[in-house]
């Protein structure tokens, strides 16, 4: 079972879903989003039952801000299950699809701040609670503490520098 790759453009995702559906491609595996920095890639892997035999299609929504804000064409109305997967889509990744009827959040109670898998997003948590580092090279192995450990905190990966600026 081969996997059939389709780079579609944003402006004819839903026609070229439609088509894979005419052509018997008729199930919904998964939808879902990856950030690329400059846009948002949206990958849908669809099967043929028939066969077995799938087609991924992507496509490169551009990002207008740090926020997230892309905008997709939904394809709810080819593939109902496919509400879940958008809605997570924009939670997570800020992709709004157009014509998605409910566009209630799934995981996060309240949309606030930017989206949380956009590469752009620090995570807080890991800012505030102090980060151990790596192993100090003059622990012992058993992992006791050192008779004069280092006080130096370290940043966690992934955390700029100048992020957290304590007044």
């Amino acid at each position: 079972m081969s996997t059939e790759w389709v780079d579609v453009p944003c402006a004819d995702w839903h026609q070229s879903c439609a088509d894979a559906v005419s052509q018997g491609f008729s199930y919904l595996d998964v939808l879902t989003g990856i950030d690329r920095g400059d846009a948002i890639e949206v990958v849908a892997v669809l099967c043929n039952p028939v066969d077995w035999s799938t087609r991924s299609l992507r496509t490169r929504v551009p990002v207008s801000n740090r926020e997230g804000n892309a905008v997709l064409d939904s394809i709810t109305d080819l593939f109902p299950a496919a509400s879940w997967h958008e809605r997570e889509t924009a939670e997570m990744f800020g992709v709004s699809f157009t014509g998605l009827a409910d566009s209630r959040p799934l995981l996060r109670r309240e949309l606030l701040g930017a989206p949380p898998l956009l590469k752009s997003v620090v995570l807080a948590a890991r800012v505030a609670k102090e980060w151990p580092g790596g192993a100090e090279p003059s622990a012992p192995a058993d992992g006791r503490k050192a008779g004069n450990p280092s006080k130096r905190r370290q940043r966690p990966p992934g955390v700029p520098a100048d992020w957290w600026e304590q007044p």
